[in-house]
């Protein structure tokens, strides 16, 4: 159907949500010609004149709904590309901006696009990132086709609270949907958003074969099965939480992945990467219903092989084939500070966003067999959209991967990083704490011999000044972009 509008409005709705798009419009326009990002300001504007404009500018249209805590924006990155690759049009939030407000400035942003006469398979799809409490409350009016939920970590307790309650908060969003909902198989928390509505669902994990055998004595979160509340028994374990869990009480466990992955030996042939990625791709072998496919990821790490398989499944629960699907998703770049690469000179700088002690985990364990590790920093902020509550550091393991040399600490909680960081192991000497982050990322840059890269792990708002300070200096693309 073709028209901007696919749902029937009168007359006064259509001038008001016509006004609305006029003013988000104008102000975009506005903040961009200053050099401000306009990610979810004008979005804001639109909706306070018309409520319901994001309602009608998706009515009748294909939308994918990615929520989750960790993998989000990468997730939405490599399904965006997999889309593309296969022929379909896509609008997406590139920035990460995923309240309602960002979700109707991305909107804005590709009126164009909305207003094309396409139908069927050429057809353009919405691919939205969307924050989990926001998920709650707009996922039934969004009517999704496809909902993705990556996992749960714990993260911004001060917002969410504990683990329990985010669940609660996507199973409400999911209560009134009839989309396709595809699951992590290894979280608990997540798979367990089936009970009752098991039809609908669609499972990835990865191979059991490619855990780790026996318990995880480090199963803090999530170790107690949500129906019953005892403590769930691991056959083998991914990382965290993540496993084949099984409840010994009720019997509650790991579903049977519908696509599962694993890495493998990597391909034979050369991959063509961009100039400004210069990291080894990653391959990883995914099964789907008896079908093997080998497929390359330019994105590494194993939370990036989860991440993969949730874009690849979502892409086949839309009616894409598995095998072209699989291998376009070679491709997808690494989203704005999920670890973006690029060049200074004959160095790197690789900055890998960090929000909650699992991706810390994460981002450490790579770091620390990074071969080109030349030196590293890390930034820690406590402003809303990062989470007031910084104790979250506590429960990092720093001592297992205990960076070596002389860190670089900045943020406004950077002192709390410095005696973190001195309790694992770190003296003071080998610990330089600057509130000037640009001044101290080129003390560090300076460390780093030629051919190696400095390592950034911030979190979310020190991430954007950071990049936003970098983005001029080194001409990085503009985040707000779909190819930034």
């Amino acid at each position: 159907m073709p028209g901007l509008f696919r749902s029937r409005l009168t007359f006064r709705e259509r001038a008001r949500a016509s006004l609305a798009i006029q003013t988000g419009r104008a102000l975009t326009f506005l903040l961009r010609s200053l050099g401000r990002g306009a990610t979810a300001l004008p979005g804001k504007a639109a909706l306070a004149v018309d409520p319901l404009l994001l309602k009608r500018l998706t009515a009748g249209r294909t939308v994918y709904l990615v929520t989750g805590t960790n993998g989000k924006t990468t997730t939405v990155r490599i399904l965006c590309s997999i889309l593309e690759a296969l022929g379909t049009p896509v609008i997406t939030n590139p920035s990460g901006a995923n309240l309602d407000s960002g979700l109707t400035t991305t909107l804005l942003d590709h009126l164009p696009l909305l207003r094309q006469k396409t139908t069927g398979e050429n057809d353009v799809a919405i691919v939205f990132e969307i924050d989990e409490a926001f998920f709650a409350k707009l996922a039934a009016s969004l009517g999704p086709s496809i909902c993705v939920v990556t996992n749960f970590f714990r993260d911004q307790l001060d917002r969410y609270g504990e683990l329990a309650h985010t669940r609660d908060l996507i199973a409400k969003g999911l209560a009134d949907s009839s989309a396709r909902v595809v699951l992590c198989a290894d979280d608990s928390l997540c798979a367990s958003l089936s009970r009752g509505r098991e039809d609908q669902c669609l499972f990835f994990g990865l191979d059991q074969q490619a855990m780790q055998d026996g318990p995880s004595g480090a199963v803090t979160e999530s170790a107690f099965c949500t129906f019953c509340g005892t403590r769930y028994q691991y056959q083998a374990h991914a990382y965290g939480h993540l496993g084949h869990f099984t409840c010994p009480d009720c019997g509650f466990t790991r579903p049977q992945p519908d696509l599962s992955f694993a890495p493998a030996a990597p391909l034979s042939h050369e991959t063509q990467t961009r100039p400004d990625e210069k990291s080894e791709p990653q391959t990883l072998r995914f099964q789907y219903h008896g079908q093997t496919i080998l497929a390359e990821l330019a994105i590494p790490g194993l939370h990036n092989g989860y991440n993969a398989s949730a874009a690849l499944l979502a892409a086949i629960a839309g009616g894409q084939p598995f095998a072209p699907a699989a291998g376009a998703m070679g491709q997808a770049r690494a989203a704005f500070g999920r670890m973006e690469r690029f060049a200074v000179g004959e160095r790197e700088v690789c900055l890998i966003l960090v929000k909650n002690p699992v991706g810390m985990d994460r981002a450490l364990d790579f770091v620390s067999q990074a071969k080109d590790f030349g030196a590293a920093m890390l930034l820690l902020n406590a402003n809303d959209p990062d989470g007031r509550d910084v104790s979250w550091i506590w429960d990092v393991d720093f001592e297992t991967h205990l960076l070596p040399g002389r860190l670089g600490l900045s943020g406004i909680r950077a002192a709390d990083l410095a005696l973190r960081l001195n309790y694992a192991g770190k003296i003071a000497s080998e610990l330089e704490v600057d509130s000037d982050t640009l001044a101290l990322f080129d003390r560090q840059l300076a460390l780093c011999p030629p051919g190696t890269c400095l390592y950034v792990l911030p979190n979310y708002t020190a991430m954007l000044d950071l990049r936003a300070s970098l983005a001029k200096r080194y001409q990085l693309r503009e985040f707000w972009r779909k190819g930034g």
